[in-house]
């Protein structure tokens, strides 16, 4: 069903998280859509909803959230929401209210907490399957961060639904805001031409895959130029596990040095960026990874697993995949770095800019409200 335009007086694009900035994730994203889109979209007001109850407020909070959101939204007409995530969507398919939807979670929600090792009530799964097959059935559009993601979803065996039920949109990249970084105090670190730096950033466990990235590394140190140089950036269960590997990998390879930084602000993480080689981070599971996009804008090269998200960074043959170089380990010695950071530099502008953004949301709202 479309819209006519003189029938939309409002878009309200909302999320039942807090505001914390642009953080990633649904509240992340709405802080973009916020300062990206501004007041009107198209000639239409646009208003931005968080959390009306913010901070810690226990178990509590996100029952109260729904009540004040029902209540603020029940008797509202003629508007056209778009919302982050399963709960406010279910909430506004129960309303009978006009709704698109941008799904940030890794595959179905109870894979994806499964996956974190959560131990899952019967009665959780049976709610937690039935709001998402509600908010992906009865949404005006869906969405993914990337076309990886969708097939992520669809082809998982959790999946509430199947991809020929909805209305499966082209996917909606999201992006991060261009800066100069400066170096910080934090980081005793400075570009040096007499190494290849790489760096990865990231929660430490399974499914980020840094220990697939020092596996990679062990290779490399070999078949380099010049000598390694690894930054490795994160905290998380695996912490122990990879901090014992790089020791034993410098012990082995006297090319090879690291550092290691278990928490840093954000903008001695775009330093970091900018001193860097290469960033590489090869996952086990990837949506849409926001360093990803930090590195393109910096001008690095990048090495990813060929796997859910990382795929779409892939426009111009900018992108390294490792599984093409384990079938090929000649590559290695023929990459030419420069080439590839002014490639990802100018894909980053084509496809993840802020005009990029704001782009294909105009695109996809002319389309929803039936414009011509």
């Amino acid at each position: 069903m479309t819209m006519k335009k003189n029938k939309i007086k409002e878009i309200v694009f909302l999320t039942l998280r807090d505001n914390k900035g642009a953080t990633g994730g649904p509240g992340g994203v709405l802080f973009l859509q916020k300062q990206m889109l501004g007041e009107k979209l198209l000639g239409i007001p646009c208003k931005y909803q968080f959390n009306i109850l913010a901070g810690n407020l226990g178990k509590l909070k996100n029952i109260l959230n729904k009540i004040l959101f029902f209540f603020k939204y029940c008797c509202k007409n003629n508007v056209l929401y778009f919302t982050h995530d399963t709960e406010t969507a279910y909430l506004l398919a129960k309303m009978n209210k006009n709704y698109s939807m941008l799904y940030h979670n890794q595959g179905p929600i109870v894979e994806e907490r499964l996956n974190l090792g959560e131990t899952l009530k019967k009665s959780s799964i049976k709610k937690w399957e039935k709001q998402e097959r509600i908010a992906f059935l009865s949404a005006k559009s869906i969405h993914f961060p990337s076309n990886g993601a969708a097939e992520m979803y669809f082809n998982s065996k959790y999946a509430n639904c199947k991809i020929d039920e909805v209305n499966l949109y082209p996917p909606l990249y999201n992006i991060i805001p261009m800066v100069e970084p400066i170096k910080t105090s934090e980081v005793d670190l400075d570009y040096d031409d007499e190494y290849i730096t790489l760096f990865s950033l990231g929660t430490l466990t399974k499914a980020k895959g840094q220990d697939q990235t020092i596996s990679f590394l062990k290779e490399y140190a070999y078949l380099a130029e010049k000598p390694l140089r690894y930054i490795l950036v994160g905290r998380g269960p695996m912490k122990e596990e990879l901090l014992g590997q790089l020791k034993k990998l410098k012990e082995e390879v006297n090319s090879f040095n690291y550092f290691y930084f278990e928490s840093l602000s954000h903008d001695s993480v775009m330093y970091l960026h900018k001193i860097s080689d290469i960033y590489i981070m090869l996952h086990r599971i990837s949506i849409f990874d926001f360093a990803t996009l930090e590195a393109m804008s910096q001008r690095s090269a990048i090495i990813l697993s060929k796997v859910g998200g990382n795929v779409d960074f892939d426009k111009n043959n900018n992108i390294i995949f490792a599984e093409d170089i384990y079938s090929d380990k000649i590559l290695l010695k023929s990459i030419d770095l420069e080439s590839l950071k002014e490639r990802n530099f100018l894909v980053f502008v084509e496809y993840f800019s802020k005009e990029a953004f704001i782009k294909q949301y105009r695109i996809l709202f002319n389309k929803l409200l039936n414009i011509k």
